[in-house]
């Protein structure tokens, strides 16, 4: 049996209307098309997914996917699955093989190549109703098959060019054609999910080449296109369901096609450069260089400090087993040495870090400390470090800041630091950063610091936005920040001494950006979709934004695996109620404590 016969190459490729019938013999041969049949002969004993896992060996192609998305595609009820077309056929057996692993009731809507291909004939509706050659005589039968099969509940699978991706001088990119009107109205005829699938993989130089000269010679060179995979893994990224209510957004065709292109291409902006992501956990860390992370204080040590700010009064407040202290560093040498080992391990995490065996400095001799300590547990859960202006700025001036190691500060904004408590290295350890409490508790702190320090107007510090984050999210993070959050004013002042400078797609920067406007939780849903592994936008940012912070400058610190800090300032006044109420009724609820029980002690 063989996948290709004279007969319909000749067809294909219109040889037989020209008069060149007889050559599809020789055509076929020089592009290997005589040894896909004898591939196809081989392995046609095989059905499925059974033979695609084959084929794929035969040929030796491979791709790579992130595993957890493949939750996105539902495990029940009807949705359409729209993909870009690079490759033309083999793009198409592994979305087969990819949704066949949640949903085996999966068919895809087909080329001419695909529906040659008895074995997987199950996975491939019998007619494509926007094809060219039956638009206008057979397309009813197949446009009727397709709603069918999603009235039943089952999942349908195109690829909306209709046909291969080609190379498009203008953008200078490999692209998909416009995208066929049919595919689109029956996307919004049947207010079903749409998820959204992207392949980075291209054709070979000779495909190009030909399919620019002529669509027939394009045809003619696709089939033996599979060999050109060989050793080449193809990227997938598959999208987020696009639920109905957000496609009825879009009153007609031509701006809801341009809506699913752009999602489907937006995918792209988050793959790795290099082409290894299956099997490996998410954006993990380079390991040159990376020093093994110091031993744990000893527990004994530690707990004989934590007695040591009992006893001098340094709790500042206590919720259950949680309690919150403050200490300056060179007070506490053990528990010094838990925050610098547990920072690092806690940004390591997530692709930022020292690689430093501790993460420790010269400023943390001398800043304030303040600790979260589970009573329970014994454990220490979280820290911010403090610099408090009105202490430091009079020893030591700006060079007692770590802020200004980051970003040159004017003498128009220095009144930011000499009346400002600097925060930084925050974290929540692992273990504790599901639960709302931990920050909740930290910020209580800093607010009982602020009223312990009532010279102070300024918060400032930088909130950091891992390396981990495509360059593309990056992006669209600080330009929605510019755009919402920025002080152009002070903006003129600090300047970061290693700019963020990273080109991307314009016009997507722009979907996003004129989706989300000023909605902070639009944009986090962005990134959710946008990025591997569910990744949000940094719970510190979204924290900070929401106590009415200011962002003046963004910098990149090679010193933390090239993490992205974001210069920001909240003015005290400004606070939300909400956060200063809280340690007011606390405070007052003490007072009256006191006065009724002169003798109680803390």
């Amino acid at each position: 049996m063989k996948l290709v016969e004279k007969d319909d190459f000749a067809k294909a490729t219109n040889l037989d209307k020209i008069g060149l019938k007889r050559m599809a013999g020789l055509m076929m041969k020089i592009l290997k098309i005589d040894d896909i049949n004898q591939i196809y002969e081989k392995l046609s004993d095989h059905k499925g997914v059974e033979f695609i896992d084959r084929l794929f060996e035969e040929i030796d192609v491979q791709f790579d996917y992130y595993q957890e998305e493949l939750s996105r595609f539902p495990k029940s009820g009807p949705f359409i699955v729209i993909a870009n077309h690079p490759l033309g056929g083999i793009d198409g057996v592994i979305l087969i093989k990819l949704v066949s692993l949640v949903r085996p009731d999966f068919k895809v809507i087909a080329n001419f190549l695909l529906k040659k291909i008895e074995p997987i004939s199950d996975f491939i509706m019998p007619v494509n109703p926007f094809d060219a050659d039956v638009v206008g005589k057979s397309s009813v039968p197949g446009i009727k098959d397709a709603i069918n099969h999603l009235k039943n509940g089952h999942p349908l699978g195109m690829f909306p060019a209709g046909e291969v991706s080609t190379y498009h001088f203008e953008a200078g990119k490999i692209l998909d054609k416009e995208w066929e009107e049919g595919a689109i109205k029956l996307i919004k005829k049947m207010k079903v999910p749409v998820v959204p699938v992207y392949f980075k993989a291209r054709n070979s130089f000779w495909f190009y080449l030909l399919a620019s000269i002529h669509p027939m010679l394009r045809t003619a060179k696709l089939p033996s296109e599979l060999f050109t995979q060989k050793k080449k893994p193809i990227l997938v990224r598959i999208g987020k369901p696009i639920q109905p209510a957000e496609i009825d957004e879009y009153p007609d065709v031509e701006s809801l096609s341009s809506f699913l292109r752009t999602r489907t291409y937006m995918l792209a902006s988050t793959l790795p450069p290099k082409k290894s992501i299956i099997k490996l956990p998410v954006n993990p860390l380079v390991k040159k260089g990376i020093k093994p992370i110091v031993a744990p204080a000893p527990i004994s040590k530690v707990l004989e400090e934590i007695d040591y700010l009992r006893s001098k009064g340094k709790k500042l407040t206590e919720t259950k087993n949680y309690e919150v202290f403050e200490f300056l560093g060179d007070e506490c040498p053990y528990l010094l040495h838990e925050i610098g080992r547990l920072r690092e391990v806690t940004f390591r995490e997530v692709g930022e870090g020292s690689n430093a065996e501790i993460d420790l400095d010269e400023f943390d001799q001398y800043y304030t400390h303040l600790i979260l300590w589970d009573s329970e547990a014994k454990q220490l859960v979280g820290a911010y470090r403090l610099g408090i202006g009105q202490n430091i700025y009079p020893k030591f001036g700006l060079k007692g800041f770590y802020v200004p190691t980051l970003f040159k500060i004017e003498p128009q904004a220095e009144h930011l630091f000499s009346q400002g408590i600097e925060m930084g290295r925050a974290f929540v350890i692992k273990e504790y950063q599901a639960k709302p409490l931990p920050l909740f508790l930290l910020w209580k702190g800093i607010v009982h610091v602020i009223l312990r320090n009532p010279g102070h107007r300024y918060l400032t510090g930088c909130v950091s936005i891992s390396n981990s984050y495509s360059k593309f999210s990056k992006t669209l993070m600080i330009e929605f920040i510019k755009l919402n959050y920025l002080d152009k004013k002070l903006a003129k002042y600090i300047k970061p001494r290693k700019a963020y400078k990273v080109k991307i797609d314009e016009r997507e920067k722009e979907f996003v950006l004129s989706k989300a406007k000023d909605d902070l939780n639009k944009l986090d849903k962005f990134i959710e979709d946008l990025e591997p592994g569910n990744t949000r936008v940094p719970v510190l940012l979204k924290k900070y934004i929401k106590q009415n912070a200011k962002v003046v400058a963004f910098n990149v610190d090679p010193k933390f695996n090239n993490s992205l800090d974001g210069f920001m300032y909240i003015d005290i006044n400004d606070l939300p109620s909400q956060t200063i109420q809280p340690v007011l009724e606390e405070l007052e609820a003490a007072a009256n404590r006191a006065q009724n029980n002169p003798e109680a002690t803390e």
